[in-house]
């Protein structure tokens, strides 16, 4: 290892073997020996796995096994607001069909994480993963609005519904309103808004980003006054998101962006990590997080993790970055692989 500025601490080891490795999805860091990531075992799909204590199971249903090339769950968002920490996807749910919403062909369905001190898994009955994949929540001060992501056209070939969905979310995590939003805002721009990142709550809008899926580059800041339903299984959108401006016009959607406090964006352009003024080499896929006012940068590359922003940390195995600015290390995905975290030091 090679560090400047860091603080490096095992934390545990792997009980059993997971197959593949990091995604590029949010990791998110619960406490320094509970964290939730996600793995792609093999050449196709997907497990959220969450380590807790020595052990580790796949969300959101605690299997645990994992197998090469079974696309089981997924991480698609993630986000700390109002002091909560927020982390979700989907999960293949044909054995366990909770959504009373879900298309008849769809065997995916929306959770979340919700975790305050404590983890609560919710299981989300607004339908299929094409609309409520976790991208990021907003805080009203009162209400969560935890919003899902989708993607022009708004049916795609397998039927589904693709409008974006936005679950409201009271204090105590109950599910008090739901909505569909368009994915063509007011200037006809057609969206993309799956893993479009954190979201904000600004003066009674919402405000995300959003990548135009027809001119390649764009990424956009939309906003949407919010107009909820007690109707879970909605199959129309009754909100048009507000086109405000262009933030980029080099957008490389192989890394989700995201969207500050003062609503600017730190996003990837294929090269370079840029928010701000700054940029930040990154030669492959990036995980992006804004972590006490402060550009977070970090990439996995051929065996090695290498943290760019705000220091520079490299070390062989591989790993995440979280909105807190710590890390996770895994020294390999093998049964007894030491974990360490790293703490940046913002």
């Amino acid at each position: 290892m090679s560090a400047s500025m860091v603080k490096v601490k095992e934390v545990g080891r792997l009980p059993v073997d997971l197959p593949g490795g990091l995604a590029w999805n949010p990791g998110v860091i619960l406490r320094e020996d509970m964290f939730a990531f996600q793995i792609v075992p093999g050449s196709r799909g997907d497990y959220a796995v969450l380590y807790a204590r020595g052990a580790v199971v796949a969300l959101a249903d605690n299997v645990r096994s994992f197998e090469r090339d079974v696309d089981y769950s997924n991480i698609t968002g993630s986000q700390i607001v109002g002091g909560v920490y927020f982390f979700g996807g989907g999960e293949v749910a044909q054995y366990n069909l909770w959504s009373p919403c879900s298309h008849p062909t769809e065997l995916c369905v929306p959770w979340i994480g919700v975790y305050d001190g404590t983890l609560r898994v919710l299981k989300v009955p607004s339908g299929s993963c094409g609309n409520m994949n976790l991208t990021g929540v907003a805080f009203d001060g009162r209400y969560y609005y935890a919003v899902g992501g989708g993607n022009y056209p708004p049916y795609g070939p397998d039927g589904l519904i693709h409008f974006t969905g936005v679950v409201v979310l009271d204090k105590y995590f109950r599910i008090r309103g739901y909505g569909l939003i368009d994915v063509v805002d007011t200037a006809g721009n057609k969206l993309g808004m799956y893993r479009s990142g954190s979201k904000a709550y600004a003066g009674g809008w919402i405000y995300t980003l959003a990548y135009d899926v027809e001119r390649r580059g764009l990424l956009y800041l939309e906003r949407v006054r919010f107009r909820p339903s007690p109707d879970l299984c909605q199959r129309t959108p009754s909100m048009r998101p507000e086109y405000v401006s262009t933030v980029a016009e080099d957008f490389d959607g192989s890394a989700a962006p995201v969207l500050a406090d003062d609503l600017s964006a730190a996003y990837w352009d294929g090269r370079r990590v840029k928010w701000r003024g700054q940029s930040v080499e990154a030669p492959t896929a990036p995980y992006i997080r804004i972590a006490a006012g402060r550009l977070v940068v970090a990439y996995n590359d051929g065996g090695e993790f290498r943290v760019e922003s705000p220091v520079k940390f490299r070390s062989a195995g591989m790993g995440f970055v979280d909105w807190s600015g710590a890390a996770i290390l895994f020294e390999g995905f093998g049964k007894g692989s030491r974990i360490y975290y790293v703490d940046l030091e913002l």
